[in-house]
């Protein structure tokens, strides 16, 4: 996994509305993966808790998966609209 350390979904509507449905999650927690479900713009998104690699490559960064940390949620149009007017 590469460094997660900068928290690029949380900036975007989308990505505002998925991690407001996994509410609550901490200060590590990141979205991973996105992509869109169908034409009416229903987005799913994947994310999880990460911390900080302790050597390699990536140390000092967030790349290493807490187990069981992965949660799963699907974002309608409505939801994304609304992040986007509260943006």
């Amino acid at each position: 996994m590469t460094d997660m350390t900068i928290d690029v979904f949380a900036n975007h509507p989308s990505g505002r509305a998925a991690l407001a449905k996994m509410a609550p999650v901490t200060e590590n927690f990141r979205l991973y993966e996105a992509g869109i479900m169908d034409s009416y713009g229903t987005m799913f998104f994947k994310g999880a808790e990460f911390r900080a690699a302790k050597s390699g490559h990536n140390k000092g960064g967030l790349s290493i998966m807490v187990p069981g940390t992965i949660k799963r949620v699907f974002v309608s149009r409505s939801e994304i609209e609304a992040q986007t007017i509260q943006g």
